[in-house]
């Protein structure tokens, strides 16, 4: 959890007006957070997650679960949809007494524990790359056979790493696309720069941002720093990056950043 302790963090956001791209319903935490010091958040959704119908190879995994001997979730939408998808089959039962669980951390892990399901391996990684290098050490020598729930979007690069020391499967359960509703009059407060920050949690949201904008001028905070990366790969520096991938941690690097530049910054919003 962010520590806001000694800063004044109602002076420095009261007022202000911060936009969020993650699905709606998912930024109540941050919601709650920033009007606690007076600030809004707006939401515009720039990702939409829909459940992907399963192929041949993939029904094939789900139906032969005991070759397996664990399942990676690397965002709390893996496991959401995996358990959407798998709870009213015959097998959601034995699946779960005999996979071990291993988890990315954080928000990821904490869902899968409110369910009620113990996780064997808790990465407690910020990014797929630091999961990557927790997971692997902890799967030399186990002879493991791992399925790994993810989405169409999510790069392949844990599954060539996870390769070199056991056997991995990657399955589908999700995708990602674009909202085809649009709020087109906070897009074009975007636009506008009648905004004080955007709140950007994932690479696929920036794209989708930035595609539709096409400005380079754009006041960001990334959840972390992949998502910094695909804004930097734009020409776009974030004014802050969070140190975990939480609500709290968000909030934390926003009230630092106008800590640090307090002398100059004042809203952008205009006086509705």
């Amino acid at each position: 959890m962010a520590d806001l302790s000694g800063i004044d963090a109602s002076t420095l956001l009261n007022g202000k007006c911060f936009i969020t791209t993650r699905p709606y319903g998912k930024s109540k935490e941050l919601a709650d957070i920033l009007q606690k010091y007076g600030a809004r958040l707006l939401e515009l959704p720039m990702i939409e997650l829909s459940e992907s119908e399963c192929d041949e190879k993939e029904c094939e995994l789900l139906n032969n679960y005991k070759k397996y001997t664990h399942i990676a979730f690397t965002s709390a939408y893996g496991f959401r949809f995996f358990y959407e998808k798998t709870k009213e089959h015959d097998n959601f039962r034995n699946w779960m007494d005999s996979l071990k669980i291993v988890s990315i951390g954080y928000k990821t892990s904490e869902l899968i524990r409110s369910y009620g399901l113990p996780i064997e391996f808790d990465a407690k990684a910020k990014t797929g790359r630091e999961f990557a290098d927790r997971f692997i050490p902890y799967l030399k020598g186990k002879k493991a056979k791992v399925i790994w729930a993810t989405g169409t979007l999510s790069p392949n690069q844990l599954t060539k790493r996870v390769a070199e020391v056991a056997n991995i499967t990657r399955i589908n359960l999700y995708k990602n696309t674009v909202p085809e509703d649009m709020d087109n009059h906070l897009l074009q407060k975007i636009k506008q720069g009648d905004y004080d920050m955007l709140v950007l949690a994932s690479p696929s949201a920036f794209k989708n941002l930035y595609a539709m904008v096409e400005s380079n001028d754009l006041r960001i905070v990334c959840i972390g720093h992949t998502t910094a990366s695909a804004a930097k790969a734009h020409g776009i520096t974030p004014l802050a990056v969070s140190n975990e991938p939480t609500s709290h941690g968000i909030a934390e690097a926003i009230v630092k950043y106008y800590k640090n530049n307090k002398l100059d910054e004042s809203s952008h919003v205009k006086n509705e």
